[in-house]
């Protein structure tokens, strides 16, 4: 276990227990939201109903409890939610929802009178005269609020530079001419220089008020403005309370309006709560605001149990929409909103579940270190003058069953089974079902195409959005055709692999559901796809070529697939295995709509493809696929693992170069590259004008085999300059050691000199000739044994410059596996240079692109294992990933993971599952590798491969052409029941089954 994770002690699940846990749920979730001090709601203002099943009470306007007991008895469990109000923050409060009237009766309660509040904001911000509060004076503001309510005010005050100040504010209603009375005050201790500070207070009425500034210490003054105001605050500023004229302090006024009156209904009926709630605006139409609902949470650590109080594991909806409490752990937001179609459910992680019934609710939340607050919305946004809605909320007896929807894997044995579909869940539907780019086309079809829930259709919309241009390429961004960084205003940002993908999303989308209307329009779409890759890039002779002048593949080049701050480009390993897989999709769609010529013409070529894609990419010395060869002829293979599974998952290689490639992964050791010299930026970056040099000494104490530096353009291209490395200092004896050209430099990029290996030395980096926008990330911090200069003198504008030198490569260990466990390393091999971002400060293994890992291909491990090594060893990687899965934090969460990874949504090593919904392909591969199971235009295709430790395995809840079908396989059997079906088909180790579409059709055997 990593030695920084934070353990829960039995002091604070003791606490949470019980009585502990409803007061740290009030307590904390009020926090989360409330701006306003709350005070206690005295007992004449309280309401309550109860029935044995539901307890819920309140005051002001909210719920302040909400309590469930399954059995009906009325034990009543920790409080569900320790408040619910309408609206997204809580200011029902005798302050604020004073006047809130209710009435009950007979299992119901209602509230009118529910005012709905809306910010605004009185604010004096100018920064022109400040005037110093001297010992023992004060300073004030008066000032006149029109707000409903405010709660706080506050100015903004100057030091002059000092840490050491403080002062007191204190409001007051009046003016020190009309007499003052005390509200509140603060002491501001430290001030921070040319900060705001507050006093905040119960919720104040409209009217006069003066706010003073008094007993300061240090030198604090109060910012203001002579002459003009900018904002009337209907006041005077004052000294010692003496008005001053020509003067106005800066000022900020926080408060709210009421924006609209609210009514809300409650009714008890055994174990449902129905809520009917109605808002009516008093300006402009408005859409629903929804309401929040507070639960007990904990942010830190990895435990989602009750008695550490995580009152609900998973949320989920009746169209297969799924978050686990896992996922949100260390988080400080939900990583995605779960909409439903009619229902949401919340499993609990006690004897209780809840179901939210509702028009298209949507549940969304936040969280702080103690409290969850949910959001519960509604998918109808239309601005309304009059809002009306209606929910109920079920208690429902706890239950880990899900509805028919959701897809449930089966095998001999069960425990493996679970995990896996718990697995699958998790990653498969718990990220955003619509709007994905075309890189995601082909791998979102794989993870959903095949169920019923709304993933489903949502793949068809997203295919359908897709934009091309006239010559066929296929848009990499769903509103842009390239990728949104590099700036595509500067570069061509393009991905040349969504043609790919959307051409194999296409086939797999219709090939899954029998939509004729949804292929009838993107058939020729997909036929101009495939044209581009045949004509515009060449793949009619067997490899596709990326010619464009920003995808050369070289070092520092825009990349040109998914993996996408490394250099992909010109001959490209990685989009040419889609090609491949393409060729066969675009065949079948052909054959379907009976155009033999042209699907005999596209698998005509794939055993040419294959033939020059092994020709072209395999590395012999090494046993794998390199990624790339650029525009100059130069290899660039960092032991790319995806490549190699990714193209076997396409059957690319023979059998022997299948079982060199897993040789290298299960037993081969990664090369690292260490820094010989490594001198960093400190934010300088002076340009170098034309005709100038810059230079930077260094000592290397060790032998190394490349200089870089780095060099930023201002944004700008067209930059070239020559970059010389001598042996020796300018003024002394120097040696030209190599010289190198660059042209049309990148904004940021590393220029670097591959050289033989030089001993131990001073050296000296420059560069001259520079035409164009040019400059050199500098350092004012001084390093010892090196230093800038400027045309070959001791430089004024930095002390340093960026510079690094790397050795030569060494073995590392050979944990390719064993590093990250859930996936193999992404590369194998230091990649310090072939990336278009500088990553020569981030060690290997802590970029997701460079050792790090990504889930997803975890999913074309098994399927390639399962292709080419057996079906036992295909299980054996499954289930060690599934180990690491049934640990505590599920391979979820924000950072760290439970073995100390840190993830990749805040610039870490791994990609486990937030921004990456392709990580479903991983748990997914239980389906496509054992089963066997693919779809194809007319047929379904079974080509089981069961381990031996499994007898049958099986799905729930398959999805083809309208058909709810549950299909298992044995060891010489293929079955599929469900919608009237009941087939059974034999067949023997290693071959297909077809089961055509006339055969589902009829619903009976067919002998094969």
């Amino acid at each position: 276990m990593h030695p920084n994770i934070e353990r829960f002690t039995t002091d604070r699940r003791s606490f949470l227990k019980g009585a502990g846990l409803v007061a740290a749920a009030t307590a904390t979730a009020s926090a989360l939201t409330q701006p306003i001090r709350a005070t206690a709601a005295a007992e004449d203002k309280t309401y309550r109903l109860e029935n044995g099943f539901i307890s819920l009470s309140g005051a002001y306007g909210k719920l302040t409890q909400l309590a469930c007991d399954p059995s009906g008895h009325g034990n009543y469990e920790p409080t569900a939610f320790s408040s619910v109000f309408l609206g997204g923050t809580d200011f029902f409060d005798d302050g604020f929802n004073d006047g809130v009237a209710w009435t009950t009766s007979a299992g119901k309660l209602s509230l009118t009178g529910i005012q709905l509040p809306s910010a605004t904001d009185l604010k004096q911000a100018q920064l022109s005269d400040p005037i110093q509060l001297s010992t023992g004076h004060t300073l004030g503001q008066s000032f006149t609020s029109t707000a409903f309510r405010f709660t706080k005010v506050g100015g903004q005050f100057p030091t002059w530079s000092s840490s050491s100040t403080s002062l007191t504010l204190t409001l007051y209603s009046g003016t020190p001419a009309t007499g003052l009375t005390e509200i509140g005050s603060a002491v501001i201790d430290p001030v921070q220089d040319n900060g705001w500070a507050y006093v905040e207070v119960p919720a104040q009425p409209a009217g006069t008020y003066y706010l003073e500034a008094s007993d300061g210490s240090g030198t604090p003054g109060w910012w203001g403005r002579s002459g003009d105001t900018t904002v009337d605050v209907g006041g005077a500023s004052y000294a010692d309370r003496v008005q001053l004229t020509g003067r106005t302090m800066t000022l900020d006024v926080v408060g709210y309006n009421v924006e609209g009156v609210a009514t809300w209904d409650f009714v008890l009926s055994g174990s449902k709560l129905a809520m009917n709630y109605g808002m009516t605006w008093q300006g402009d139409p408005r859409a629903d605001i929804g309401m929040t609902l507070n639960t007990s949470w904990v942010k830190d650590g990895y435990s989602v149990d009750y008695d550490d109080g995580v009152l609900f594991s998973r949320f989920f909806a009746d169209n297969g929409a799924y978050l686990p409490a896992q996922q949100l752990k260390r988080r400080t937001a939900w990583t995605n909103p779960v909409p439903g179609t009619k229902w949401i459910g919340a499993t609990g992680t006690g004897p209780y579940d809840l179901r939210i019934t509702a028009q298209q609710p949507i549940l969304d939340g936040t969280m702080s270190s103690d409290a969850m607050a949910l959001t519960l919305s509604t998918g109808n946004t239309d601005a309304a003058k009059v809002i009306s809605r209606s929910l109920s909320f079920d208690v429902q007896a706890h239950s880990d069953a899900l509805p028919a929807v959701f897809p449930v894997f089966t095998a001999s044995d069960n425990v493996r089974a679970t995990q896996a579909s718990a697995f699958y869940w998790e990653r498969a539907l718990s990220f955003r079902f619509d709007g994905h780019a075309a890189d995601w086309a082909d791998w979102n079809g794989r993870i959903l195409d095949w169920t019923g829930t709304a993933g489903r259709s949502a793949q068809a919309a997203n295919i359908l959005a897709i934009k091309q241009n006239d010559d066929g390429y296929v848009w990499s961004w769903t509103d842009a055709p390239g990728w949104p960084f590099p700036d595509p205003t500067l570069y061509d940002a393009r991905h040349f692999t969504s043609n790919a993908m959307y051409i194999l999303g296409t086939w797999r989308y219709y090939s899954w559901s029998g939509d004729s209307s949804f292929l009838a329009t993107m058939l020729p779409r997909v036929r101009k796809a495939m044209d581009f890759y045949l004509d515009s890039l060449g793949g009619s002779s067997g490899i596709v070529t990326i010619t464009s002048a920003d995808h050369t593949g070289r070092d520092g080049a825009v990349s040109s697939n998914y993996w996408d701050i490394t250099s992909f480009g010109h001959l490209d390993a990685y989009l040419n295995a889609y090609f491949y897989g393409a060729l066969e999709a675009m065949a079948q769609l052909e054959d379907h709509v009976h155009n033999a010529k042209r699907a005999k013409q596209l698998r005509a070529l794939r055993p040419l493809v294959q033939k020059r894609y092994n020709e072209t990419f395999w590395n012999n010395a090494d046993g794998r696929y390199i990624q790339c060869i650029d525009v100059d002829g130069v290899v660039h293979d960092y032991g790319a693992t995806y490549v190699n599974l990714e193209a076997a998952s396409f059957g690319l290689p023979t059998a022997a170069q299948a079982k060199r490639i897993f040789q290298w992964l299960d037993h081969g050791k990664t090369e690292l590259q260490d820094s010989v010299v490594l001198i960093e930026s400190g934010g300088l970056a002076p340009k170098i004008a034309p005709g100038q040099t810059m230079g930077m000494s260094f000592t290397a104490d060790a032998p190394f085999t490349s200089v870089a530096a780095r060099f930023p353009t201002y944004s700008e291209r067209g930059a070239a300059f020559t970059m010389t490395l001598y042996q020796g200092v300018p003024g002394g004896t120097q040696v030209t050691i190599a010289k190198q050209d660059f042209q049309d430099w990148g904004d940021g990029s590393v220029a670097h000199i591959d050289l033989q290996a030089q001993p131990a030395g001073v050296y000296y980096l420059e560069v001259s000739n520079v035409t164009g926008t040019l400059a050199w990330w500098s350092s004012m911090t001084p390093v010892a044994g090196s230093a800038a200069y400027t045309d070959g003198v001791l430089a004024t504008d930095a002390k340093t410059r960026l510079v690094v030198a790397l050795s030569a490569y060494r073995p590392g260990p050979a944990d390719i596996y064993s590093a990250w466990t859930f996936a193999p390393r992404a590369t194998t091999r230091r990649n310090s240079y072939w990336f278009f971002l500088c990553e020569l400060f981030t060690p290997f293994g802590q970029q997701v692109q460079d050792g790090g890992a990504i889930l997803y291909t975890s999913g074309f491990d098994v399927l390639a294992r399962a292709r080419y090594q057996s079906a036992d060893d295909a299980w054996a990687r499954l289930t060690a990933i599934l180990d690491r899965w049934k640990e505590p934090d599920h391979i979820s969460g924000g950072s760290p993971l439970l073995h100390g990874e840190t993830t990749a949504d805040v610039g870490g090593s791994v990609g486990t599952d937030i921004p990456f919904p392709e990580s479903g392909l991983a748990p997914a591969s239980f389906m496509y590798a054992f089963i066997g199971v693919e779809a194809e235009p007319d047929a379904l295709v079974f080509t089981p491969a069961l381990p031996s430790a499994l007898s049958h395995a099986g799905v729930r809840n398959l999805y083809w052409h309208g058909l709810n079908l549950d299909v298992e396989v044995t060891r010489s059997t293929v079955s599929i029941q469900g919608s009237g079906i009941d087939l059974t088909r034999p067949y023997r180790p290693g071959k297909s089954v077809r089961v055509t579409s006339q055969e589902l059709a009829h619903g009976h055997a067919h002998a094969g």
